[in-house]
Parts: C-alpha cells; structure tokens; sequence
C-alpha cells in the first residue's frame, strides 16, 4: 500500500442526467492545480453507465484515484458520501461533491494549515455559485446558527466541509435535503466550533441536474419531522417556531 496521504478528496458521483462525468474531470482539473499536493482522490460511483469510470481512468496518472463502484448501494447522496469516507486513507477527509470544484489553487494549502498548525478538528471555508463553471457569484462567509439541522443553511453544502479523520462522525442516510445541516449540528455538538477559512476557495454550481433542485414539499415535511424527532431531547422554543415555519413553507 502506498504512503498514507495528508488529505482525502472524497467525491460522491453518479451520472447526472449525463453531466456527471462532465463535471467531474473539471473538477479533476482544478485538483491538478492545486500547490497543495500530498492528497489522493475517493470516488464512489452510482452511475448507471461508465462516464465517471472513464474520466477516472484517464487521470489515473495524474492523480491518486481510487474509484469505488458502489451501484449497489444505497442510491442517494449521504450513503455515497459516507461510502467515501469509509475508503479514505487520509488524516483530513475533504467532501467534495462532483459538480463542484476548489476554485483557488491554494484551497488545499489552506486546509492543510488549518489541520497541521491551528489543530483544527473540523473546517468550513468559504464558498460561492457558479452557472458557467467560471466565475463565482455571491460569495459567502460559512456561520453557525442553532436551526442548521431544520433548514436554515447559513453554510453552504458539503463541499466546504473538511474533517478530521477518526471520530466516527457520518452523514445520516435517511436524510437527502437536510443531510448537511443536520451532519453541522452534530459536528458542532461532539468537536465544538469548526474553524473557519473566509475565503472562497469551493464553486457550487448551479444546472438542472442538481439533488436541492428534485426536493419535493412532501421530503422536505418527512425530513423535518423526522430531525425534529431525532433531536427532539436539546429544542429549544425557537427550534421549535423554526420548525413549524419551515413546515409551512413546504406546503
């Protein structure tokens, strides 16, 4: 086995309407520009064709690629990214969703330095949206607040989101919308408050193809009541009008 990497780039893929391998070797491009090198790449695939095992086969050598076919897993988001994880030989494991990229080329080189020399156990750095996988729109600054698990996503989705590797944490697999903020709150529950990079360094893409853009009325009241139930022992009054606010607007 080779040397065990600083970093792990754990990438959930699936086709994506046919956009997923697309996606993903930009994503592999902006990798290859990184200062930061001492990483490797997990991905796991629920395609139903051979797309992503192409573009991953074609940067083999150029990057330290592990490929998992995972077709027979759970097919939603959190069970591919938890398959991810589970994979990753890293210290640091870095989510990254394939439709989305680091877009400054010392993105890792920060990460890194939060972990090695802050001592960081959990990182969140800034983000922003592209629609032409060019420039970034509304950048944004990571925050906390205490509706994160209800839908009140002050953060941004996975891919600002690094952690140290070990404790065990993972993303519930009943959950599709909520997945995120409910993952932050229990981070933030057993390894107290993340450190914070202000800086843009990932470009969540917005198209069609996207998981938030096929979340219907019905999942969303079926996740919030089943978060709600699941954290039900620390609500607090204002979760609780949180709640019935956000039932309210996915009617």
């Amino acid at each position: 086995m080779s040397r065990q990497p600083y970093i792990s780039i754990c990438i959930p893929a699936y086709a994506m309407g046919g956009q997923g391998a697309e996606f993903l070797l930009e994503s592999f491009e902006h990798l290859l520009q990184q200062s930061f090198e001492d990483f490797e790449v997990i991905v796991s695939d629920q395609s139903d064709d051979d797309g992503v095992a192409t573009i991953c086969k074609a940067y083999i050598d150029r990057l330290d690629i592990t490929r998992l076919d995972n077709r027979t897993g759970k097919r939603q988001v959190s069970g591919n990214t938890n398959n991810a994880m589970r994979h990753a030989r890293g210290q640091v494991l870095k989510l990254l969703f394939q439709d989305d990229y680091l877009c400054e080329r010392d993105a890792l080189a920060q990460h890194a330095d939060a972990f090695s020399t802050m001592n960081a156990k959990w990182v969140l750095c800034g983000s922003g949206v592209t629609r032409d996988g060019k420039t970034l729109e509304n950048p944004m600054v990571p925050q906390l607040n205490p509706h994160l698990y209800l839908g009140k996503n002050t953060v941004s989705s996975s891919s600002v989101l690094s952690i140290r590797a070990g404790f065990g944490l993972e993303f519930d697999e009943q959950l599709i919308w909520l997945m995120d903020g409910e993952f932050y709150k229990r981070c933030y529950d057993q390894l107290g408050a993340p450190y914070i990079l202000e800086d843009p360094l990932v470009a969540n893409r917005l198209h069609d193809g996207q998981v938030s853009a096929g979340v219907s009325p019905q999942l969303r009241r079926a996740e919030l009541a089943y978060v709600r139930q699941k954290h039900r022992a620390d609500e607090t009054l204002g979760n609780r009008i949180h709640y019935y606010k956000q039932v309210l607007k996915a009617r």
